[in-house]
């Protein structure tokens, strides 16, 4: 996720709490749309939707976004992804504003096509990078949730699992980014814990499993917690 944050380059390496003093500067949003629909959807965005979310950058609403689309139509998950990062809480009641006319960021005309299903408020619990991403025209995103009783829980799954993975896959060049979020209010949601990896393109994403079974764990739980994990790309920049 390309300048999602302005960070130093980490390595997989768990960033100290968030002030939860104030509110969380990341909203994650899940759209949803018809089968039908999806082909539409996917137009509207990239040709005008998308240059809505350019524009709350300019005007410095965002400091930074992503906009994912699914790969492929599955019931129990979404389309679209949006993750919006904010240069402070102040800025997330300017969204709130936004929200009255444009649920999700989208238009009226788009809210005929697809509709926001579920926004998490989160904190960023970790960020890697490589150091020399290389080419990214064609890159593939990878995003994983993960379904833990309390935030501790997954702060301790991403130490000692997917942290180490991440790492192994910078160290072997398949992916650009990854990012870790919490989900700073979790009761009845569909998860607590979120990891979000660009590959650098579609033969990167197909050694994962080859990268990650060399990198074992340190400790797992008794089930496994993953949920759900989408294949997606980016519309826009």
């Amino acid at each position: 996720m390309r300048g999602l944050l302005s960070l130093a380059i980490l390595s997989a390496t768990l960033l100290p709490a968030q002030d939860t003093s104030s509110g969380p500067t990341q909203l994650i949003i899940t759209y949803r749309c018809p089968p039908p629909r999806r082909a539409a959807f996917r137009q509207y965005m990239t040709e005008l939707g998308i240059q809505r979310f350019d524009r709350w950058k300019q005007e410095g609403v965002l400091k930074d976004y992503r906009f994912l689309f699914n790969w492929y139509v599955d019931v129990d998950t979404w389309d679209a992804m949006a993750v919006l990062s904010f240069p402070n809480y102040d800025a997330v009641a300017r969204w709130k504003e936004i929200e009255k006319t444009s649920p999700g960021g989208l238009a009226r005309d788009a809210i005929d096509i697809a509709w926001p299903f579920n926004t998490y408020s989160a904190d960023l619990l970790a960020h890697d990078a490589s150091d020399a991403p290389g080419d990214l025209s064609h890159p593939i995103y990878f995003v994983i949730a993960y379904d833990f009783p309390t935030a501790t829980a997954f702060r301790d799954y991403a130490k000692n699992v997917i942290g180490p993975q991440s790492k192994a896959l910078v160290r072997e060049g398949l992916i650009a980014e990854s990012s870790f979020f919490l989900n700073r209010y979790p009761g009845g949601k569909r998860w607590q814990g979120l990891a979000v990896f660009e590959f650098k393109d579609i033969d990167a994403f197909g050694r994962r499993d080859e990268v990650i079974a060399k990198a074992p764990p340190s400790a797992l739980p008794a089930a496994n917690p993953a949920r759900e994990p989408v294949i997606a790309e980016s519309i826009g920049h």
